[in-house]
């Protein structure tokens, strides 16, 4: 499979936040902030997924409310970059929900920490996207 490269962020881009595994609803309002000044610094505007602040039982959404998130912020033409919230437990649920060939078609940096690890293992494996 062959490589694809993510193009570099540059200022003025646009960064999406979405919650793939815990809720975004689960960080305190101050960290938030520091969070969206530390991206403004950089020169980068921030948009959110429609469900970062859904928060069931176990700090998280639907896998429907996830997967809704990833391919709205994939098939994005503004969205340059994606990065998520926090880690969690559970973002292995979603792989056999993601369409491969809508991530494989946008490329864009895909960045997160933690049980994330396992969706940019899969997006590597199954796109070629690093």
């Amino acid at each position: 499979m062959q490589k694809i490269y993510p193009a570099k962020l540059k200022k003025g881009d646009m960064v999406r936040v979405i919650a793939p595994s815990f809720s975004m609803a689960i960080i305190s309002s101050g960290v938030r902030e520091i969070a969206a000044r530390r991206f403004s610094e950089m020169g980068l505007s921030l948009s959110y997924g429609k469900h970062v602040e859904e928060k069931d039982v176990s700090n998280s959404s639907s896998i429907e409310s996830r997967v809704a998130d990833i391919h709205e912020a994939f098939a994005d033409k503004s969205v340059k970059a994606v990065i998520t919230v926090i880690g969690g437990f559970n973002g292995n649920s979603l792989l056999r929900y993601l369409d491969w060939e809508l991530i494989r078609q946008n490329p864009k940096i895909f960045c997160g920490y933690s049980d994330i690890t396992v969706l940019n293992n899969a997006i590597f494996a199954k796109t070629g996207l690093v």
